[in-house]
């Protein structure tokens, strides 16, 4: 299936904001959404997750324009751990299924589908503040799963892990593409994008200024580098010598 995201605009009162962005990928696809912090990147999915109303933008699924009931075909990771403290990841999903409109008699197994999905079915009953960083982002994978999304978008998802655990939670993240699921990430790790993404856009300032498809070979720092204008810092230790 072929997504294409056309023309979307949310400006502020400050001039902030984002600027005609558009980008297309496929079913499979991993992108990598980057920019710096303000470029525009929370600003674009909250637009099309219609948390803040867009001033102008259209999504195509296959060349039809998509209608509200479509947006269920996408989820979302968020950048923060929200989540109730006091309740087991079980019923927090079981909580997250009913307001998506499954089916009751439906619910118990597709929650435990996703929680074996990502390897966490033996946790169903566990608190999420009585589980590791990584199973908690394992927990919030699963939830944004329930209902069967053809695109995930992903909100710096490895932030605050080691790197161990960062691995296993992005070798998810490709089974989910060799599985058809359409991966869009925004984060600012760019040497680690490298190693899972196919595909890559770049935001500066509201506006698009990169995309195209990438393979392990390039270099995304210095494609970053070349397009935004930006350069190398560089230590100087000789201020410290003495004269």
């Amino acid at each position: 299936m072929k997504f294409e995201i056309k023309n979307y605009s949310k400006l502020f009162k400050n001039g902030a904001g984002i600027n005609g962005l558009s980008m297309e990928f496929n079913s499979g696809d991993i992108v990598g959404l980057i920019g710096d912090n303000g470029a525009g990147k929370s600003t674009f999915i909250k637009c099309i997750f219609r948390e803040y109303e867009k001033d102008t933008g259209e999504i195509y699924l296959d060349g039809e324009n998509m209608q509200i009931k479509d947006l269920r075909q996408f989820s979302l990771f968020p950048d923060q751990s929200i989540y109730p403290n006091g309740i087991s990841i079980y019923d927090f999903m079981y909580y997250t299924a009913s307001l998506s409109g499954i089916k009751n008699n439906a619910i118990k197994e597709i929650v435990l589908k996703a929680l074996q999905a990502v390897n966490l079915l033996e946790y169903k009953n566990k608190t999420f503040k009585n589980l590791s960083a990584g199973m908690q982002k394992r927990a919030l994978l699963a939830n944004a799963l329930i209902t069967k999304p053809k695109v995930l978008f992903l909100d710096e998802p490895t932030a605050n892990l080691d790197v161990k655990t960062r691995v296993q939670f992005l070798d998810l993240l490709k089974s989910l593409a060799e599985q058809g699921v359409a991966i869009i990430i925004t984060t600012h790790l760019i040497d680690e994008l490298a190693q899972i993404i196919n595909r890559l856009v770049i935001i500066e300032k509201g506006e698009k200024v990169f995309e195209d498809a990438i393979n392990k070979t390039i270099d995304i720092r210095k494609i970053y580098q070349d397009v935004t204008k930006s350069s190398s810092e560089k230590i100087n230790l000789s201020v410290f010598t003495d004269n």
